[in-house]
């Protein structure tokens, strides 16, 4: 069983506090190629590549020029978010962080691939971006089935990250060996999808594979965390559902009191 994240769009990086080894990205060459091709991007450019505001346009065009000789941190100590939320790196023991990075992964729009302690410079590059260059027309282009070889042979995917991410393996993987769970809000009785609750969750789970080493799928329906419950009538083989009573931010926030 292998488990797949997502990285985020923003970065605050901090420093391992375990004295572990700290590894280089599987892919960092084709990396300091795309970063390259990112150089050659004026503001502007970027702007409408990544649909973001002038202000962060400059900052971002900074981070890509400065990319090379920035200082690097880990992969997990460097990413924020919903999903690293509910990840709670901070938590995590030694032994845990080596049960991860044996078992899990990140899906990366620059890196490709990432392991928890691979060491990695700031950066701002989603997968969906529409980046063509010399022989690829989008990221998913530029990757290929590159990922997808890395990631252990015969074993199931969990599937963590979003569907924008895992579409750069699905093409080179098997259905029936990816696994999404799902997670739901039962809200005046009825199932919903919530972005922001699904991307904790995910995050939670994550953890809880990794603290509790979750090596079989059939075990992931044992997953109980902040209020979710497996639901046998809502899963399905590839996709296990949980769900939870939906709770408005305002009574959170009053039975925190």
């Amino acid at each position: 069983m292998f488990t797949l994240l997502v990285s985020s769009k923003t970065m605050e990086p901090k420093t391992c506090p375990f004295s572990v080894a700290l590894t280089t990205p599987v892919f960092q060459s084709k990396a300091e190629a795309l970063n390259t091709l990112l150089e050659s991007k004026n503001e502007l450019q970027l702007r409408r590549l990544m649909h973001i505001s002038p202000k962060l346009a400059a900052a971002t065009h900074e981070r890509i020029n400065n990319w090379s000789t920035a200082e690097l941190s880990s992969a997990w100590y460097s990413f924020v978010g919903d999903v690293y939320k509910g990840l709670s790196i901070e938590e995590f023991s030694a032994d845990d962080l080596g049960f991860a990075q044996d078992h899990m992964a990140t899906l990366s729009g620059l890196y490709g691939l990432l392991r928890p302690l691979d060491l990695i410079a700031p950066y701002r590059l989603e997968l969906g971006y529409k980046l063509s260059g010399r022989g690829f027309k989008n990221l998913y282009d530029y990757w290929s089935d590159s990922v997808a070889q890395q990631l252990p042979a015969d074993e199931t995917i969990i599937n963590l990250s979003s569907e924008e991410y895992i579409k750069v393996i699905r093409p080179h993987v098997a259905d029936a060996r990816i696994i999404t769970p799902q997670f739901l809000q039962i809200k005046n009785g009825k199932p919903e999808f919530q972005a922001v609750h699904a991307k904790t969750a995910r995050g939670m789970m994550a953890r809880w594979i990794c603290t509790n080493r979750i090596d079989s799928p059939s075990k992931l329906k044992n997953f109980a965390k902040d209020r979710y419950t497996y639901s046998a009538e809502l899963s399905t083989p590839q996709q296990p559902t949980f769900t939870r009573e939906f709770i408005p931010v305002a009574m959170q926030r009053q039975n925190a009191i």
